[in-house]
């Protein structure tokens, strides 16, 4: 099954920060296409904490692949999926119904995550990573000045927070895997309850896994 047409406007920038595809329920391993201003300073950074995962049992939920970005992630039921079709060029987080990230949103549409890789060079620093997704997102976003230490994959990984004057908050991560740099993020609307938005990101995060 095909995720729903991606739209092209921006609708919220922090939506289109966040759209890794989840499919209605029939997301499979064979489904395809198939944060503030940068701080001048580096981030503070404090310990994670570990959110409850959804309330369904994560192996009993449908599998999202990443083909074009190496990763296999579960998807909440409802949700639709859709992989990326073009490089991500590492620069900026782009808005909903890029080609370049892959995406999962909820039936509603006012969550999306979304996710996306790209080389870096040999001897990036995780910090370094983060500080350039920082710099990335659209300036019309809060971002918070501490960071979260967590993981990704099995791999460290650096979370933050954003709140948008568009209407959309949002949870941003940042990870190093071999010599790709990974973001992943949910955009929420701003309305959502911040304690189920940390639900469901850390539902999707902890079921991810690198596949290359």
């Amino acid at each position: 099954m095909r995720a729903r047409t991606r739209k092209r406007e921006f609708g919220s920038a922090l939506i289109g920060i966040a759209t890794v595809a989840l499919m209605t329920g029939c997301a499979s391993s064979g489904n395809q296409p198939g944060t503030q201003a940068a701080p001048t300073q580096p981030a503070a950074t404090s310990p994670s904490t570990t959110s409850p995962s959804t309330t369904t049992q994560a192996s009993t939920l449908p599998e999202f692949v990443s083909n074009r970005y190496g990763f296999t992630v579960r998807v909440p039921q409802g949700w639709s999926t859709y992989d990326a079709e073009a490089p991500w060029g590492g620069k900026e987080i782009t808005g909903p119904g890029s080609l370049q990230f892959a995406a999962l949103a909820d039936p509603s549409g006012i969550r999306t995550l979304m996710a996306a890789a790209t080389t870096v060079p040999a001897g990036t620093q995780l910090a370094d990573w983060q500080a350039a997704m920082v710099r990335g997102t659209p300036k019309l976003c809060d971002q918070s000045p501490t960071v979260e230490t967590t993981t990704l994959g099995g791999e460290p990984a650096l979370a933050w927070t954003v709140k948008c004057s568009d209407g959309f908050d949002g949870i941003q991560l940042a990870a190093l895997h071999g010599d790709r740099g990974y973001v992943f993020y949910l955009a929420s609307a701003t309305a959502n309850d911040d304690a189920q938005d940390r639900q469901i990101f850390e539902g999707i995060r902890q079921s991810f896994r690198f596949t290359s």
